[in-house]
Protein backbone atom coordinates (compact mmCIF):
# COMPACT_ATOMS: atom_id res chain seq x y z
CA UNK A 1 0.00 0.00 0.00
CA UNK A 2 1.02 3.56 -0.84
CA UNK A 3 2.21 5.35 2.07
CA UNK A 4 0.30 8.14 0.70
CA UNK A 5 -2.93 6.62 0.46
CA UNK A 6 -4.13 6.64 4.42
CA UNK A 7 -3.33 10.15 4.36
CA UNK A 8 -5.74 10.34 0.82
CA UNK A 9 -8.24 8.42 2.90
CA UNK A 10 -8.72 10.49 5.66
CA UNK A 11 -8.68 13.69 3.92
CA UNK A 12 -11.58 12.34 1.55
CA UNK A 13 -13.26 11.13 4.82
CA UNK A 14 -13.73 14.46 6.45
CA UNK A 15 -14.68 16.56 3.57
CA UNK A 16 -17.15 13.87 3.05
CA UNK A 17 -18.70 13.99 6.72
CA UNK A 18 -18.26 18.03 6.55
CA UNK A 19 -20.62 18.03 3.58
CA UNK A 20 -23.08 15.25 5.01
CA UNK A 21 -23.31 17.55 7.91
CA UNK A 22 -23.73 20.82 6.07
CA UNK A 23 -27.28 22.35 5.06
CA UNK A 24 -28.59 21.32 1.66
CA UNK A 25 -30.96 23.21 0.26
CA UNK A 26 -33.95 21.21 -1.11
CA UNK A 27 -36.19 24.28 -2.30
CA UNK A 28 -35.50 28.27 -2.88
CA UNK A 29 -37.84 30.64 -4.93
CA UNK A 30 -38.44 34.13 -4.77
CA UNK A 31 -41.24 34.68 -6.90
CA UNK A 32 -39.03 35.77 -9.91
CA UNK A 33 -41.10 33.20 -12.25
CA UNK A 34 -43.51 33.94 -14.37
CA UNK A 35 -42.51 37.52 -14.82
CA UNK A 36 -45.44 40.28 -14.02
CA UNK A 37 -47.13 41.20 -17.36
CA UNK A 38 -47.79 44.53 -15.41
CA UNK A 39 -51.29 44.89 -14.70
CA UNK A 40 -51.74 48.81 -13.70
CA UNK A 41 -52.99 48.97 -9.93
CA UNK A 42 -55.09 51.59 -9.08
CA UNK A 43 -54.81 55.36 -9.63
CA UNK A 44 -51.86 57.10 -8.56
CA UNK A 45 -49.86 54.05 -8.29
CA UNK A 46 -46.50 52.85 -9.87
CA UNK A 47 -45.75 49.19 -11.39
CA UNK A 48 -48.09 46.51 -11.78
CA UNK A 49 -49.06 42.89 -10.65
CA UNK A 50 -50.54 40.29 -11.80
CA UNK A 51 -53.34 38.28 -9.79
CA UNK A 52 -53.79 34.17 -8.85
CA UNK A 53 -56.66 32.40 -8.23
CA UNK A 54 -57.63 29.81 -6.10
CA UNK A 55 -56.12 26.37 -7.14
CA UNK A 56 -53.54 27.97 -9.96
CA UNK A 57 -50.03 27.49 -10.05
CA UNK A 58 -47.45 30.70 -9.77
CA UNK A 59 -44.32 29.27 -10.49
CA UNK A 60 -43.82 25.64 -8.10
CA UNK A 61 -46.08 26.88 -5.89
CA UNK A 62 -50.13 26.68 -5.86
CA UNK A 63 -52.35 29.47 -5.08
CA UNK A 64 -54.73 28.51 -1.66
CA UNK A 65 -57.19 30.57 -0.29
CA UNK A 66 -61.53 30.58 -0.62
CA UNK A 67 -62.88 29.09 -3.17
CA UNK A 68 -63.97 30.82 -6.20
CA UNK A 69 -61.49 33.34 -5.82
CA UNK A 70 -59.94 34.96 -8.50
CA UNK A 71 -57.17 36.83 -6.38
CA UNK A 72 -56.03 34.82 -3.80
CA UNK A 73 -52.75 35.96 -4.45
CA UNK A 74 -50.87 38.42 -6.22
CA UNK A 75 -47.31 38.34 -7.81
CA UNK A 76 -45.78 42.43 -7.50
CA UNK A 77 -43.14 44.25 -9.17
CA UNK A 78 -40.31 45.70 -7.11
CA UNK A 79 -41.29 49.04 -8.49
CA UNK A 80 -44.56 49.19 -7.05
CA UNK A 81 -45.61 52.53 -5.38
CA UNK A 82 -48.91 53.50 -3.47
CA UNK A 83 -50.40 55.53 -0.97
CA UNK A 84 -46.82 56.82 -0.44
CA UNK A 85 -44.89 53.47 0.09
CA UNK A 86 -42.33 51.83 -1.74
CA UNK A 87 -43.30 47.91 -2.05
CA UNK A 88 -39.85 46.73 -3.05
CA UNK A 89 -39.02 43.03 -3.27
CA UNK A 90 -36.65 41.82 -0.66
CA UNK A 91 -34.80 40.22 -3.53
CA UNK A 92 -34.94 40.28 -7.14
CA UNK A 93 -37.83 41.92 -9.10
CA UNK A 94 -40.94 40.51 -7.85
CA UNK A 95 -42.48 39.19 -4.47
CA UNK A 96 -46.16 37.28 -3.63
CA UNK A 97 -48.96 39.72 -1.78
CA UNK A 98 -50.38 36.83 0.29
CA UNK A 99 -53.87 39.12 0.83
CA UNK A 100 -53.93 39.17 -2.67
CA UNK A 101 -55.65 42.37 -4.45
CA UNK A 102 -59.21 42.55 -2.82
CA UNK A 103 -59.81 39.30 -1.16
CA UNK A 104 -57.52 39.55 2.38
CA UNK A 105 -58.67 36.24 3.32
CA UNK A 106 -56.97 33.30 4.79
CA UNK A 107 -55.40 32.99 1.60
CA UNK A 108 -51.49 31.96 0.55
CA UNK A 109 -49.16 29.99 -1.23
CA UNK A 110 -48.32 25.88 -0.89
CA UNK A 111 -45.82 23.23 -2.13
CA UNK A 112 -44.96 20.08 -1.43
CA UNK A 113 -41.27 18.24 -1.04
CA UNK A 114 -41.16 14.06 -1.02
CA UNK A 115 -38.26 12.13 0.75
CA UNK A 116 -38.61 14.26 4.13
CA UNK A 117 -38.94 11.19 6.05
CA UNK A 118 -37.08 11.16 9.42
CA UNK A 119 -35.00 14.40 8.05
CA UNK A 120 -34.72 17.77 10.21
CA UNK A 121 -35.77 20.54 8.16
CA UNK A 122 -35.26 24.46 8.37
CA UNK A 123 -37.87 26.98 6.66
CA UNK A 124 -36.21 30.48 5.98
CA UNK A 125 -38.68 33.44 4.38
CA UNK A 126 -38.95 37.13 4.73
CA UNK A 127 -41.78 39.11 5.69
CA UNK A 128 -42.22 42.66 4.57
CA UNK A 129 -44.11 45.47 6.52
CA UNK A 130 -45.34 48.57 6.23
CA UNK A 131 -46.85 51.08 8.89
CA UNK A 132 -49.42 52.89 7.64
CA UNK A 133 -51.22 55.24 9.69
CA UNK A 134 -54.58 54.19 11.58
CA UNK A 135 -56.58 53.39 9.49
CA UNK A 136 -54.62 52.81 6.61
CA UNK A 137 -55.01 50.82 3.69
CA UNK A 138 -51.95 48.48 4.89
CA UNK A 139 -52.09 47.88 8.77
CA UNK A 140 -49.35 48.13 11.06
CA UNK A 141 -47.86 44.63 10.87
CA UNK A 142 -48.00 41.61 8.94
CA UNK A 143 -48.07 38.14 9.72
CA UNK A 144 -47.58 34.87 7.85
CA UNK A 145 -48.65 31.48 9.44
CA UNK A 146 -46.92 28.47 8.44
CA UNK A 147 -48.51 25.50 8.06
CA UNK A 148 -46.84 22.17 8.08
CA UNK A 149 -49.59 19.34 6.69
CA UNK A 150 -52.37 21.27 7.09
CA UNK A 151 -51.66 21.85 11.38
CA UNK A 152 -50.48 25.50 11.51
CA UNK A 153 -46.99 25.26 13.47
CA UNK A 154 -45.23 28.80 13.25
CA UNK A 155 -46.40 32.50 13.11
CA UNK A 156 -44.18 35.51 11.49
CA UNK A 157 -44.99 38.84 12.92
CA UNK A 158 -43.09 41.69 11.05
CA UNK A 159 -43.90 45.33 13.15
CA UNK A 160 -40.54 46.64 11.41
CA UNK A 161 -41.30 49.86 9.18
CA UNK A 162 -42.22 52.54 11.25
CA UNK A 163 -41.69 55.99 10.26
CA UNK A 164 -40.58 54.34 6.84
CA UNK A 165 -41.88 54.83 3.33
CA UNK A 166 -40.21 51.49 1.78
CA UNK A 167 -41.43 48.60 2.39
CA UNK A 168 -39.37 46.62 5.35
CA UNK A 169 -38.48 43.22 5.53
CA UNK A 170 -38.00 40.43 8.26
CA UNK A 171 -36.48 37.23 7.83
CA UNK A 172 -37.77 34.12 9.81
CA UNK A 173 -37.23 30.56 10.57
CA UNK A 174 -38.69 27.58 11.54
CA UNK A 175 -37.35 23.73 11.70
CA UNK A 176 -38.60 20.71 12.77
CA UNK A 177 -38.19 17.11 12.14
CA UNK A 178 -40.03 15.26 9.28
CA UNK A 179 -42.80 12.86 10.06
CA UNK A 180 -43.76 11.68 6.58
CA UNK A 181 -42.39 11.10 3.24
CA UNK A 182 -44.08 13.98 1.58
CA UNK A 183 -44.70 17.53 3.46
CA UNK A 184 -47.06 20.15 2.10
CA UNK A 185 -45.57 23.72 3.67
CA UNK A 186 -48.56 26.30 3.12
CA UNK A 187 -48.18 30.02 4.00
CA UNK A 188 -50.84 31.90 4.87
CA UNK A 189 -51.53 35.39 5.58
CA UNK A 190 -52.57 36.12 8.70
CA UNK A 191 -53.54 39.82 8.47
CA UNK A 192 -57.27 40.97 9.29
CA UNK A 193 -59.19 41.60 6.17
CA UNK A 194 -58.67 45.38 5.81
CA UNK A 195 -55.32 44.91 5.59
CA UNK A 196 -54.66 45.16 1.66
CA UNK A 197 -50.93 44.07 1.86
CA UNK A 198 -48.94 40.84 2.95
CA UNK A 199 -45.70 41.05 1.64
CA UNK A 200 -43.88 37.83 1.41
CA UNK A 201 -40.38 36.82 -0.12
CA UNK A 202 -37.24 34.59 -0.61
CA UNK A 203 -38.61 31.13 0.45
CA UNK A 204 -35.86 28.49 1.23
CA UNK A 205 -36.60 25.04 2.73
CA UNK A 206 -33.16 23.06 3.70
CA UNK A 207 -31.97 19.26 5.02
CA UNK A 208 -30.08 20.33 8.27
CA UNK A 209 -27.61 18.02 10.66
CA UNK A 210 -27.74 15.29 8.90
CA UNK A 211 -25.69 12.40 10.77
CA UNK A 212 -23.33 10.02 9.05
CA UNK A 213 -24.09 6.17 8.83
CA UNK A 214 -22.34 3.85 11.09
CA UNK A 215 -20.07 2.81 8.29
CA UNK A 216 -19.07 5.96 7.77
CA UNK A 217 -18.29 6.81 11.06
CA UNK A 218 -15.96 3.28 10.65
CA UNK A 219 -14.56 4.13 7.29
CA UNK A 220 -13.33 7.64 9.05
CA UNK A 221 -11.57 5.53 11.87
CA UNK A 222 -10.00 3.45 9.68
CA UNK A 223 -8.89 6.86 7.64
CA UNK A 224 -7.68 8.40 10.82
CA UNK A 225 -5.63 5.42 11.84
CA UNK A 226 -3.88 5.08 8.52
CA UNK A 227 -3.35 8.87 9.08
CA UNK A 228 -2.06 8.15 12.82
CA UNK A 229 -0.05 5.30 11.84
CA UNK A 230 2.26 6.62 9.05
CA UNK A 231 2.48 9.83 10.97
CA UNK A 232 4.22 7.33 12.92
CA UNK A 233 6.22 5.56 11.01
CA UNK A 234 7.71 8.65 9.13
CA UNK A 235 8.95 9.94 12.76
CA UNK A 236 10.38 6.85 13.57
CA UNK A 237 12.17 6.76 10.51
CA UNK A 238 13.69 9.96 11.29
CA UNK A 239 14.80 9.17 14.75
CA UNK A 240 16.11 5.75 13.25
CA UNK A 241 18.32 8.22 10.56
CA UNK A 242 19.38 10.62 12.96
CA UNK A 243 21.00 7.61 14.99
CA UNK A 244 22.36 6.53 12.32
CA UNK A 245 24.39 9.96 11.42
Amino acid sequence: MSRFLPLAVGSILIASVCQVQAASILFSDGFEAPKVTHIPGPSGTAGGYDNYGTGSNIGPWTAVGPAGASDAVSVVTTDFKQSGFSFVAQSGQQWADLAGQNANGTEGVAITLTGLLGKTYSVSFWVGNVVDQPGGFFGNSTTVNLLVNGSQVYSAENTAGAGETTQAWQQFTFSDLAKTDAVTFTFLSGDPSDDYSSAFDSVVISEIGAVPEPATWAMMLVGFAGVGLMTYRRRDQRSALARAA
